[in-house]
């Protein structure tokens, strides 16, 4: 009988991190059987990170008692972890120092923004990293996507009943952001993105599943209001008004999926449900280099389209609707593999300690 890998979490709190560690655990429990337990480990004085990073880099002895000070939390348990994980950048250091505490194997998940990458044993990210000389990180896993931790199946039954009741319709997934990443929606955007909406509807049998965010405000969800032809709505969610998540179900259901190109998490997690893909992008859009780079490249690699909200009205709904029928990207196949040997890695430290 194979013992479960001994996994921690570590978590900032943010949810968009955490689920995308929780996305990497369920990857991992794939490949093999995982007891993950998770810790949310805030930090307290954010603004000495600075001072923290110098003394991880340089491996300062003091790094430990700064880092106990620093963080409201450190974890403990009777048996220790064997692989502990983490995303975002308050978790690194954590993540850093227990891993040389405790002798565990650490998956760190974003940017490092300027901390060793020896640190860890795999640093997981959507764009390759290079040492200061220029040449590839050797222990730098790149993803092709971020992974999710939805289940594949949520959503689904529910999806179903709703397909049978618009048949003969051609379902839009709509998952809308707000002003963030570069990007800022004015009345206008919003205006353009109900009109073309409607014209989609009457002249290529689209009906809805149209989602707003926290970052999409009520301003917008008015002026959407206003104008949106609710025959064509088969389900909403007004965030602001009511907030709840109904994407697994409206991922389920669409045949494709219109995106705010401002939420990366969104994107991703539209992706991660085999969807097709077209983001959209209001008239000011100035992302900074690496987001618009990480949109370049899933463009470039076929997960996704991009238009702006201007050109929507004139989308061949025809063109990207066909979920059901094209073949869906590998991702999960593609991140198994580059996690089996890291895995294996660890088991055979684990043999060696107890022979």
């Amino acid at each position: 009988m194979t013992v479960p890998l001994r996994v921690w979490l570590l978590s900032d709190g943010v949810p968009g991190h955490v689920n995308q560690a929780r996305g990497l655990v369920r990857r991992i429990a794939a490949v093999q059987e995982v007891d993950c337990q998770e810790f949310i480990v805030p930090m307290r004085l954010p603004f000495l990170r600075p001072l923290l990073r110098s003394a991880q880099n340089n491996r300062r002895s003091w790094a430990h008692q700064l880092a106990r000070w620093i963080y409201k939390s450190w974890p403990h348990v009777d048996e220790d972890p064997e692989l502990i994980i983490s995303a975002g950048g308050k978790t690194s250091f954590i993540n850093a120092l227990l891993a040389q505490q405790l002798g565990s194997t650490n998956f760190f998940m974003g940017s490092l923004r300027g901390l060793d990458a020896e640190l860890f044993s795999a640093v997981f990210t959507l764009q390759p990293l290079e040492n200061p000389s220029g040449s590839a990180l050797k222990n730098n896993i790149v993803m092709p996507i971020l992974p999710s931790n939805n289940d594949p199946d949520a959503g689904r039954e529910e999806a179903q009943n709703l397909r049978r009741r618009y048949s003969g319709y051609v379902f839009g997934a709509v998952l809308l952001g707000g002003d963030g990443s570069g990007y800022r929606y004015k009345d206008r955007d919003w205006e353009q993105l109900a009109t073309a909406m409607n014209l989609l509807s009457q002249e290529q049998k689209v009906i809805w599943l149209l989602t707003t965010s926290r970052r999409t405000g009520k301003r917008a969800e008015a002026v959407l209001q206003g104008l949106l032809n609710r025959k064509t709505l088969a389900d909403v969610v007004w965030f602001a008004e009511h907030p709840r998540n109904r994407n697994a179900m409206f991922l389920q259901a669409a045949d494709f999926v219109l995106c705010g190109e401002d939420s990366m998490s969104m994107v991703h997690e539209a992706l991660a449900a085999d969807a097709k893909v077209v983001t959209l992008s209001p008239k000011f859009a100035k992302p900074p280099a690496r987001y618009a780079d990480k949109i370049k490249r899933l463009y470039e690699a076929g997960y996704l389209q991009c238009c702006s909200i201007s050109a929507l009205g004139a989308l061949q709904v025809s063109a990207v609707c066909n979920t059901r029928a094209h073949q869906p990207h590998d991702w999960r196949g593609v991140i198994e593999r580059s996690l089996k040997p890291l895995l294996e890695g660890i088991r055979e430290a684990d043999n060696l300690d107890e022979s």
